[in-house]
């Protein structure tokens, strides 16, 4: 888990724009713009490389007689909702849509004691189907947010990276800020975006290879990790 402050990267970020580092900023506030750029890299990296591991498990109250359900306030994504007695299916959108099994077109009207399936919708929402009759609870494993704060950030919130992330950050947020200026600047900006998932692509694989819980084709033999890129 890191230590550093958003504020750090905020001001290295202000320096690549140049900016004066600490200022409240003269074309993209400090608070207001960059300090959600860091915030949102954050959480970018955190679905692109899975790590650090910010899962957590809340108990969740489904709402009766609707599919239609909010996501609770600190969590970025859902992973998957465990039912009373085994996990609920995940499917999509698309399945309930159109990849019709044991439901029709009007599946959102559908009711039944237990829901047996789910699906995300952005990061509001998520689905069950069918809808519960009487309110009940599942656990949700879901991924929480970097920060506990609530938008303006103060600057104060940790990243959860190591310092090897940290220029990935900044080149994040980097590109965040140039697009409002469009032009040669936005092209500069993703320049940038293009190193940033690079990068992550990189620290990705690496953080595969460190992994001791590897999917592994060794039935259960002890492997080598192999390298994932060929140089």
């Amino acid at each position: 888990m890191g230590t550093t402050p958003i504020s750090t990267l905020a001001y290295n970020t202000q320096a690549r724009l140049e900016e004066v580092p600490g200022s409240p900023g003269a074309w993209w506030s400090l608070q207001l713009e960059l300090y959600s750029g860091i915030i949102e890299a954050c959480n970018d990296l955190l679905l692109l490389i899975g790590r650090p591991t910010q899962t957590v498990q809340v108990p969740f109250t489904l709402q009766a007689n609707t599919v239609w359900q909010q996501i609770p306030k600190g969590l970025l994504l859902v992973t998957d909702v465990q039912g009373f007695s085994s996990p609920l299916y995940k499917i999509s959108l698309y399945d309930l849509d159109y990849l019709q099994s044991s439901w029709g077109s009007d599946w959102e009207s559908d009711v039944d004691v237990a829901a047996y399936r789910w699906c995300p919708i952005g990061f509001n929402l998520f689905c069950v189907h069918p809808a519960v009759s009487v309110a009940q609870t599942v656990n949700l494993t879901a991924i929480t947010y970097p920060t506990t704060q609530v938008w303006p950030y103060d600057g104060t919130s940790t990243v959860p990276f190591e310092d090897n992330y940290l220029q990935l950050i900044e080149e994040y947020c980097a590109f965040y800020a140039r697009i409002k200026e469009m032009g040669g600047e936005f092209q500069e900006g993703m320049k940038l975006f293009d190193q940033y998932l690079n990068g992550a692509k990189r620290m990705s694989q690496i953080q595969d290879l460190r992994d001791p819980l590897l999917f592994s084709s060794g039935y259960g033999a002890a492997q080598n990790a192999n390298p994932t890129t060929r140089r």
